[in-house]
């Protein structure tokens, strides 16, 4: 049973890490072991696991269920541990987090003091990264993602609401003048962020409800939202973005929202992790210390109910996961 174990550890690291170079130095033997270690482990299953290539490997079908299974088991195995050895208050062990750039910068990072007060034997290992994070080559635990999720087979948590905002610098608008209605925009220099959905396409609500779809056009479109924080505040050009990357921004004075008569539809911010991982006890203390903190701030608050609680798609936030839907 234990040479079945340690096979099956040495599989999901090889799939984790992405090769058996990397396997082979973690455990401080040859890359050959480790191959024999996975040849070993499809000989006791009757099943080719991964496809092999000079620099590569890619899971089979079969390679992909029983990845599934193993983190299953394993994960299984590692909570137990922890549940004997510690207490909820001392939680161990490496949680690795990947977020988008100017989100972790400004909203995971100053949080992580409190974080570590309250847990000091647990060890982030924070991965930010503005394109498409894959959980399972990256070895990720949860990840943090702004926007509507597409069908994935991701588990999903909401935790917070990124309220948008049209924003400008005010050197921008002194040379080029204010917009007034959406449709204005179709004659300014609108900067795209290319990591969403519709990136050419601003959509608005007006005080009565009604609509406002306006395909934008400009100069300049980026992956990187610090570098489009940067652009804006040069003066190139105008922005239609989550209004928590510049709060500082917007206090300081160095930019300004406008068109603010047209609510600009507010994106859902989702904590995802793999399905085959039950939330361990050190993943849920860590998505409920950041749902906490972020239902106080007022820039990643949570939508508001009729009654003005705050709530999500699975009720009261901080109660509920759903089947995930990807990356924006």
């Amino acid at each position: 049973m234990m040479d079945r174990l340690r096979l099956m550890e040495t599989f999901v690291r090889v799939v984790e890490t992405g090769n058996f170079s990397a396997v082979a130095r973690e455990e401080r033997t040859t890359q050959s072991a480790v191959s024999k270690q996975v040849q070993a482990l499809e000989t006791m299953l009757g099943a080719k696991l991964l496809v092999r290539s000079t620099r590569s490997h890619a899971l089979t079908e079969a390679g992909k269920r029983y990845y599934e299974r193993c983190r299953q088991v394993l994960d299984t195995l590692e909570e137990a541990r922890v549940e004997v050895q510690r207490t909820e208050n001392e939680i161990s062990g490496v949680l690795r987090v990947a977020a988008p750039v100017s989100f972790g910068r400004l909203h995971i990072v100053p949080r992580l003091k409190g974080f570590f007060e309250r847990y000091p034997q647990l060890k982030i290992d924070l991965q930010l990264d503005d394109g498409f994070v894959d959980l399972v080559v990256g070895g990720i635990d949860l990840a943090f993602r702004v926007g509507e999720l597409k069908d994935s087979r991701l588990i999903a948590r909401r935790i917070g609401t990124a309220h948008r905002a049209v924003l400008a610098s005010p050197d921008y608008l002194a040379r080029h003048g204010e917009p007034q209605h959406p449709a204005d925009l179709r004659d300014h220099q609108c900067i795209v962020y290319t990591g969403l959905a519709n990136l050419n396409e601003w959509r608005f609500q007006d005080e009565d409800g009604g609509q406002h779809t306006v395909r934008i056009k400009g100069n300049l479109q980026s992956n990187s939202s610090e570098a489009i924080r940067q652009a804006i505040i040069e003066g190139i050009g105008i922005c239609y973005t989550p209004q928590w990357v510049y709060g500082d921004d917007i206090r300081a004075g160095r930019v300004k929202a406008i068109l603010t008569r047209y609510r600009a539809p507010p994106l859902p911010l989702n904590v995802v992790f793999q399905p085959a991982r039950r939330p361990s006890i050190k993943i849920s203390h860590f998505v409920s210390y950041f749902a906490e903190e972020f239902a106080r701030d007022p820039d990643i608050s949570p939508m508001l109910a009729a009654d003005g609680a705050p709530h999500d798609a699975f009720g009261k936030l901080g109660n509920g996961y759903s089947n995930g839907r990807g990356q924006v």
